[in-house]
């Protein structure tokens, strides 16, 4: 038996995941056989249980309360190891998929926010009446939510809106960050846009995105042997300049020397390495400095766990005691406690 069976995945009814299983259901495409309904489970698995931390600790109590076999155990330790992917194992992605289906039969009866709906509607339907757009973009910016955020993120990947009010639309989705990170991430997979929306990769250049040099090298891989895209390339490799990922300068390298790549593009890179000032700088609050401290405390906590495992009770303890001290509330650690 699964032992994640019924597990909660703690998804809100405003996730486009699910608007986008309720799309596929609606067209006959939820089965594992097409590419869009696993693209869908893929996608959610990476956003919704790798990305989470207290998600992974309450699989993990889950699974040690409930180990069975060779199988459990190597689930275990996937979970525990936050750099580990886990959307290939068949126990996270049946009972994801699972809830999933639940989850969209629950939030059936959650009515949308007709203000939202209304200024949508204007907004798309009436993009060239400013003052409409005006009062709809109002709305919006009014209304922080997962759903009036991708609305204003469309929005802005599509040349609807006045030069102002587009900036205006732009700076509404910034400050709702990162509400629609996921919606744009998830999108610009596909590759699949006529026009590289250079809005969405200012949007995750701006907000710090981690992933954001990785995404504009992915786009111009892809698209760099279709000169019809050499204008909005130009533009991402302008982005490139102003990311501050301190690998910015190794990725850029690492996609030159990879044979895969278009030759227009790696003159546009050369171009961003004798151009870039990209510095190591050690910020100790921004994104980068984050995610460094989550790795650092992620491995104290599997020498805890590994100690706790080999019998050493008393060793483990102190070992969780002192990242205790340092994060008080680290949530696999607090989870690790409750079992010794």
């Amino acid at each position: 038996m699964n032992p994640l069976l019924n597990f909660d995945y703690r998804i809100a009814c405003d996730d486009f995941l699910l608007y986008e299983l309720g799309r596929l259901i609606e067209e006959d495409k939820a089965s594992f056989d097409e590419v869009e309904f696993r693209n869908v489970i893929d996608a959610g698995i990476a956003e919704h249980v790798e990305r989470k931390l207290d998600i992974r600790a309450a699989i993990a109590l889950r699974l040690r309360r409930e180990q069975s076999g060779a199988r459990s155990g190597r689930l275990l330790h996937a979970i525990e190891d936050i750099e580990s992917q886990v959307r290939a194992f068949p126990e996270i992605i049946e009972s994801y998929t699972s809830y999933l289906f639940v989850r969209l039969e629950e939030c059936a009866s959650v009515e949308p926010d007709e203000r939202i709906t209304r200024a949508a509607d204007v907004l798309f339907e009436s993009p060239e009446d400013q003052a409409a757009a005006e009062a709809a973009l109002d709305v919006l910016g009014s209304i922080p939510s997962a759903i009036s955020a991708r609305v204003l993120t469309y929005a802005i990947s599509e040349p609807i809106l006045s030069e102002e009010l587009e900036t205006r639309a732009y700076e509404q989705v910034r400050s709702m960050w990162p509400l629609s990170r996921h919606y744009i991430l998830y999108s610009l997979k596909t590759h699949a846009h006529e026009d590289i929306p250079i809005r969405w990769f200012q949007l995750l250049v701006d907000c710090e995105e981690p992933l954001a040099v990785d995404r504009i090298l992915e786009e111009c891989v892809v698209h760099g042997g279709d000169p019809d895209f050499r204008e909005d390339l130009l533009a991402l490799t302008e982005l490139l300049l102003r990311a501050r990922d301190p690998e910015t300068e190794d990725k850029v390298v690492e996609v030159l020397n990879s044979e895969g790549t278009p030759r227009a593009v790696m003159e546009m890179l050369k171009s961003v390495l004798k151009d870039t000032k990209t510095q190591r700088h050690k910020d100790t609050t921004g994104p980068w400095a984050a995610l460094e401290r989550a790795y650092a405390a992620n491995k104290k906590y599997l020498t805890a766990a590994r100690l706790l495992d080999a019998g050493k009770k008393a060793e483990a303890q102190r070992a969780l005691d002192e990242l205790l001290m340092a994060d008080p509330q680290y949530p696999l650690a607090l989870m690790l406690k409750q079992l010794i």
